[in-house]
């Protein structure tokens, strides 16, 4: 996705935009697993996605516990269904959905 947003892109969000830009169709990180590859928190991760999200699949970002995001008139569910995501009601399933990441980022499992 473009990042040719005005205004210069920090270097950190460059890199949580990059792992975000990995994430796999029907699949999904939480801002805390994006947090942990970046070397962040899960807020540092909300605020570079409340500036940038449209610039990713920011769809494919949720709360640890599988809570879809909100914004976008709450259509984040939606994206996820239509990619397969696995889902438990209107969370997703975070057992089967949950992506670790690159595997060859530095302190990942795969």
């Amino acid at each position: 996705m473009s990042r040719e947003r005005s205004g210069a892109i920090s270097a950190f969000a460059r890199r949580v935009l990059d792992v975000i830009d990995q994430i796999p169709p029907g699949r999904v990180m939480s801002y805390g697993a994006i947090g942990d590859l970046v070397g962040a928190g899960p807020r540092q991760i909300g605020r570079v996605m409340t500036a940038w999200a449209d610039e990713t699949h920011w769809h494919r970002v949720v709360r640890a516990d599988g809570t879809p995001a909100s914004c976008h008139a709450g259509s984040a569910a939606d994206l996820l269904r239509a990619e397969g995501t696995p889902m438990r009601g209107s969370r997703v399933d975070m057992t089967r959905a949950r992506w670790n990441g690159p595997p060859d980022h530095p302190g990942i499992d795969g």
